[in-house]
């Protein structure tokens, strides 16, 4: 384990607060519960609690320890149960933005194709909001 050196003083009620930087590397989040050892006279130790309940469903009834969790018997029987998972879609990317110049060039050339057409009506061709359509007449 490595060394962080941070010193802490206790306030007027005999609290300390643990550094956020070793609350995330330690997964103490605020709430949780923390218990405290004395070794050796002079060695303070501090872990987060874990109970002996089920991670899952915090049952305290037939629980086994399994890589520093408690799980019950009926969530081991599901978790085993579960076989064929199905993998979760990733998220659509979101659309790439065209350029400025591109599309001033897409809207010269949906211009001469439709010379009377309204900026909603060019807007509906190019797949772009009226206002863009403004914007880039102004810059043309």
């Amino acid at each position: 384990m490595k060394d962080t050196g941070m010193i802490r003083s206790l306030d007027s009620l005999g609290r300390i607060v643990i550094p956020v930087e070793i609350r995330n590397a330690r997964n103490i989040e605020i709430g949780d519960a923390v218990e405290f050892f004395v070794l050796d006279d002079d060695i303070l130790v501090l872990r987060k609690y874990t109970s002996t309940e089920c991670v899952f469903c915090q049952s305290m009834e037939s629980v086994t320890y399994y890589k520093d969790q408690f799980i019950c018997s009926s969530c081991l029987q599901e978790l085993a149960g579960v076989q064929n998972l199905t993998p979760i879609a990733p998220q659509p990317q979101a659309k790439k933005r065209a350029k400025t110049s591109e599309l001033i060039q897409r809207l010269r050339k949906a211009f001469e194709e439709h010379p009377g057409a309204t900026q909603k009506e060019l807007a509906n061709i190019l797949g772009i909001s009226q206002g863009r359509i403004s914007q880039l007449k102004k810059e043309m």
